[in-house]
């Protein structure tokens, strides 16, 4: 084999050096084409932790409000920082970065040669392609800057020591800005390395147990925005996630599932016994089996179990979650941030977007998530939120092996139920007469009419 160094490459195919010397020339592989538009291969590199939102993922919501993976009011990172839609609040960035070190009593110029110095490493977080040429790693060096100290002063004064959002304004924000940077804080294509924020926090004071203030700053602000009306209690997390978007998704995941477990998993899946994707039927159907629903004891997303009773009725527990325009987003970020290729192995935010979905077909779904109060809906009609759902999640693929053991209880349950008819009638009669307290009045009411009607046509025929 010969290699030709300009935009083709000579492959032997077995032709008799003998009969024709150039043969070899006529008969090349397209360089260009063949490592897709380089003409050297590439060298594998580590996958970035903050990628751009997968093209395929964009398109598929291209009608189905994409703006909601940019930045609407601030910049975060190199993506961003020439748009200029986003010039206004680039303007205010450098007060809130020096009054962040003027509180905290450090020196601009060190924190920056302590950022300079691992710029290399930290501009492959990002997806090169997505970085503008111009932005060298002096001007990479002087964003993370700019850009962390302004994160690390937002949180610290949007936070009140209780751990909630502050009502004061010491940020000059309006609310509708301060709504506003929030989300745009939790978008994967507006994110700083956490390693960033850790190069400025460690040494900004330290709290009672030793601990830097503003790691336990963070971890309230991130618990803060987690989408369950009942919050949720940041007990263990990674003490180094990739950024804050990652660390919100460790924060609504909670821990993972044991390693027994996932090997019980393994073992049915060479088995057979586990399909590839996980379906649920919906709400209605499952209702017709007897199952009702409650929230889950916890809000992590996770937290979804299942118990039968005998056959004759199963309970469905699920985690309460809140849905408005802010849940939506984090939702469309995170799913965006677990389809990104290499990114994560968890897909613990798809797999549960794909088992509600399951059971979300139509609005009556959602109207009985809503009396059971699992779901808390402020986006508008019941309609909209199935509709969410549906579209969002029509191509996404989940973890085979999520919540399989309740998908296999459910199975079991249905099975039992489909299997004897009195416990169908059952259901059927407790659904028809007990579903409410006005159809067990008006069951009460005719049987009473009834009996006074029998009584008084036994008293007609036998009296004396």
């Amino acid at each position: 084999m010969r290699n030709l160094f300009s935009n083709t490459l000579s492959v032997d195919l077995g032709v008799p050096t003998g009969e024709n010397e150039n043969s070899n020339d006529d008969h090349v592989i397209d360089v260009e084409v063949w490592y897709g538009g380089h003409l050297e291969p590439n060298v594998k590199e580590r996958a970035p932790n903050i990628p751009k939102v997968p093209a395929t993922l964009r398109e598929s919501q291209k009608q189905k409000l994409p703006q909601w993976y940019k930045p609407s009011v601030i910049s975060i990172g190199p993506y961003y920082y020439t748009s200029p839609r986003l010039t206004e609040a680039q303007k205010h960035k450098h007060g809130h970065a020096e009054k962040f070190i003027e509180e905290t009593g450090q020196n601009k110029e060190y924190l920056y040669h302590q950022i300079r110095k691992k710029t290399a490493d930290l501009r492959k977080c990002y997806d090169r392609q997505g970085i503008q040429k111009e932005i060298d790693d002096n001007k990479l060096a002087t964003i993370f800057l700019l850009d962390g100290c302004f994160v690390l002063h937002f949180i610290k004064h949007s936070i009140d020591d209780d751990g909630y959002n502050s009502s004061n304004n010491a940020l000059n924000f309006t609310n509708h800005e301060m709504t506003h940077i929030k989300q745009d804080l939790f978008l994967l294509e507006n994110q700083l390395p956490y390693e960033v924020l850790q190069l400025l926090f460690d040494h900004a004071g330290n709290d009672s147990n030793g601990r830097p203030a503003m790691e336990g700053m963070i971890k309230d602000f991130v618990a803060s925005h987690v989408p369950f009306p009942r919050g949720i209690w940041v007990k263990e997390v990674n003490p180094k996630p990739s950024h804050l978007l990652h660390y919100l998704q460790e924060v609504i995941l909670g821990k993972s599932r044991s390693v027994s477990s996932q090997k019980q998993d393994e073992a049915q899946m060479g088995r057979g016994r586990v399909r590839s994707k996980c379906f649920c039927k919906n709400v209605q159907e499952l209702r017709k089996v007897g199952i009702h629903f409650k929230p889950s004891p916890t809000s992590y997303l996770t937290d979804i179990s299942f118990n039968s009773h005998f056959g004759a009725t199963g309970c469905l527990k699920l985690p309460a979650i809140t849905m408005n325009t802010s849940t939506m987003i984090i939702f469309l970020n995170l799913i965006a941030f677990e389809s990104s290729i290499n990114t994560t192995n968890n897909l613990g935010v798809i797999s549960y977007l794909c088992f509600l979905d399951s059971l979300i077909d139509r609005w009556d779904d959602v109207k009985e998530l809503q009396a059971a109060e699992i779901l808390r809906n402020f986006v508008g009609e019941r309609g909209d939120v199935a509709q969410f759902f549906n579209n969002v999640c029509n191509k996404l693929v989940p973890d085979p092996s999520a919540y399989r053991d309740v998908m296999l209880q459910i199975e079991r349950h249905m099975d039992r139920h489909h299997s004897c008819r009195l416990r169908e009638w059952y259901i059927q009669c407790k659904q028809k007469y007990f579903s409410s307290p006005w159809s067990c009045i008006a069951l009460v009411a005719a049987i009473i009419g009834l009996s006074l009607t029998a009584i008084q046509a036994y008293t007609s025929v036998f009296s004396p």
